[in-house]
């Protein structure tokens, strides 16, 4: 039996507060503006992900009921019993990226205009090119050059970039993801995918890093990063809100160059080139 739990939680606790709803179990996950809350702009007039005081809502099965009540819910309601896999399903169509990248689900037919065919079922980690920090890193990789070479997912969740990278021409693609059970998903995507190569980071740099994960571990990650980058070559960020881009930039331009920042849907990719020190 499942049930959706209600919260109301202010704009700088969002990411932590649905990321501890994850780990303690929920189903799913949303975000809506509480209903009479003001939509607030930073200074350069982007719209902000999160409002000043939101509802998240989680799904959860109702025998962990008491674990959330503890995280102190403003409303909790039953939920109709559904064959939740084929509501999942109806609600997750083929993607198009760029006009030359199709994701495409199992139960839907490759359309026959598809240029580059990604297969990828929405499966227990982050990642199935729907969330604009994927967009963003995807339209990224559909318009630029990847022939010849070496590409590193550095947080690869499902997979998907690595994916992507090779379809589109990439020499050689590697991903890593602290979580074990995304990479034995991201594993099994790529054998469905026909990509092969090795997903443990060896010590070899890159020609293009990705880095598709939120500001916090981002600021940690600098020298990391900086390390699995080959001189004068391409590190593209991605999970930044327009208010968070200060604090990105000054932990990384002493660093790396900057080239571009580009936004979707309120958030942020940034791309970046290491210099020589």
């Amino acid at each position: 039996m499942i049930k959706e739990i209600f919260f109301k939680v202010g704009e700088e606790e969002v990411e932590c507060f649905t990321d501890t709803l994850m780990e303690m179990g929920a189903l799913s996950v949303s975000v809506e503006c509480i209903e009479g809350a003001e939509i607030i702009k930073d200074e350069e007039s982007f719209t902000k992900e999160y409002w000043e005081l939101n509802k998240v809502a989680a799904l959860i099965h109702s025998e962990d009921e008491a674990i959330f009540q503890a995280l102190n819910p403003f409303d909790i309601q039953q939920v109709l019993d559904k064959d939740w896999v084929l509501e999942m399903q109806k609600n997750t169509p083929v993607q198009v990226i760029a006009d030359s990248l199709w994701i495409v689900p199992s139960w839907h037919k490759i359309p026959k205009e598809a240029k580059t065919v990604l297969l990828l079922d929405p499966k227990n980690a982050f990642g199935t090119g729907d969330h604009p920090t994927t967009h963003l890193c995807l339209e990224w990789l559909v318009k630029n050059s990847l022939e010849g070479k070496r590409v590193i997912d550095y947080g690869c969740g499902s997979g998907i970039l690595m994916i992507a990278a090779k379809k589109l021409g990439a020499k050689e693609v590697q991903g890593y993801d602290i979580d074990p059970s995304a990479m034995k998903v991201a594993r099994q995507n790529c054998e469905e995918n026909g990509v092969f190569d090795p997903i443990d980071l060896d010590t070899e740099a890159a020609d293009l890093v990705l880095a598709n994960i939120h500001l916090g571990p981002l600021l940690h990650l600098v020298d990391t990063l900086y390390q699995l980058c080959k001189p004068k070559k391409t590190l593209v960020l991605s999970g930044i809100l327009p208010f968070q881009l200060t604090d990105l930039l000054s932990s990384y331009l002493p660093y790396f160059e900057l080239v571009s920042v580009d936004t979707h849907k309120g958030w942020m990719r940034v791309v970046l080139l290491k210099k020589v020190l």
